[in-house]
């Protein structure tokens, strides 16, 4: 079963340079390849792939792709690789020795659409306070915006749940039965949009395939300091509220008033959480009720139609958003 290796990359020449030295230790069968979709880069990222082409032990192929968007990237990635098996990763991720090896088991334990796996933390610098990662079997909500995910330590259906692009494998038939990869909600220049992966996840599912959370399939993402604060992570709940929005197709005008009285007294009621817990010098659920307040924003700034026209249009029947 080959396995081509997808991932999209722009302007981040050192960091991808790492993810390809992780991917040159890994066991490599026939037919497989490395796909490299460059997004516009106008560093050294083409000298770094080239390096990497002569030094890996699999084929590697290098595209760009002009029109901005890691979506375009990878869409033009799958339509020029050519395994059974689509393994997604991100320039900025260091997989397990064994990654490609637990994939091709996966699939050789069942008949699978989709598998995704573990994301764990590769910090750049300590975490701040307020940063509460840990919850009941896994991470927390403020993981989110960090891209960590961990549902357990068992092997569990996916359902309603989205696995990451950073750490996902889907089969190319479930792909294309569930209409390719999407473009309308994936991560634009300006924006946090990041309904791709849900997007994925939710097709292949109603396309009839089986998807899992598995993990056994681990891999690190790079934390970068910009991204542990406060604003970075208010600003990425604004843009969820939106993309959930978009998922939910709240721009319908029937109902606009009662979906704004909703979420004006959700706001207020947050607030007074973010107050409380302020008061009560417990920096974590301050920060938790801010983060509702942004994405209840951002949801009615979408459902008020003061952002749709930086997003693309939604998928009819779509479920809520949830990586938890």
């Amino acid at each position: 079963m080959s396995i081509s290796v997808l991932l999209a990359t722009f302007n981040r020449a050192s960091l991808l340079e790492q993810c390809l030295a992780q991917l040159g230790r890994q066991t490599f069968e026939t037919g497989d390849e490395i796909v490299v979709a460059d997004n516009g880069s106008t560093d050294t990222t083409a000298a770094i792939v080239e390096a990497a082409a002569r030094r890996l032990r699999a084929p590697v192929r290098y595209v760009r792709e002009t029109a901005p968007g890691k979506s375009h990237a990878l869409a033009t990635a799958v339509a020029i690789s050519h395994g059974e098996i689509l393994a997604l990763t991100d320039d900025d991720v260091i997989v397990a020795d064994d990654w490609l090896a637990t994939i091709r088991a996966l699939w050789q334990e069942a008949d699978l659409g989709l598998a995704g796996g573990r994301v764990t933390p590769r910090w750049e610098r300590p975490a701040p306070r307020w940063l509460r990662l840990q919850a009941a079997g896994g991470y927390g909500r403020l993981a989110a915006p960090l891209a960590l995910l961990d549902y357990g330590p068992g092997r569990t259906p996916l359902g309603a749940r989205t696995a990451l692009g950073a750490n996902m494998a889907v089969a190319r038939r479930a792909l294309e039965a569930a209409g390719g990869f999407p473009l309308d909600l994936g991560k634009l220049r300006g924006t946090l949009l990041s309904g791709e992966d849900h997007q994925v996840c939710e097709r292949v599912q109603a396309a009839g395939f089986t998807a899992v959370y598995d993990p056994r399939l681990v891999v690190q993402h790079h934390v970068p300091a910009d991204r542990l604060r406060l604003g970075y992570h208010l600003r990425w709940f604004f843009w969820s509220g939106i993309t959930n929005a978009a998922l939910d197709h709240a721009g319908a005008a029937a109902g606009a008033s009662a979906r704004t009285r909703h979420w004006a007294a959700r706001i207020s009621r947050h607030a007074a959480r973010a107050m409380r817990a302020a008061l009560a010098a417990a920096p974590d659920r301050a920060v938790e009720a801010m983060t509702e307040i942004a994405f209840a924003l951002g949801y009615l700034a979408f459902t008020r139609g003061w952002m749709r026209a930086h997003v693309g249009r939604g998928n009819a029947g779509s479920r809520r958003l949830e990586v938890t």
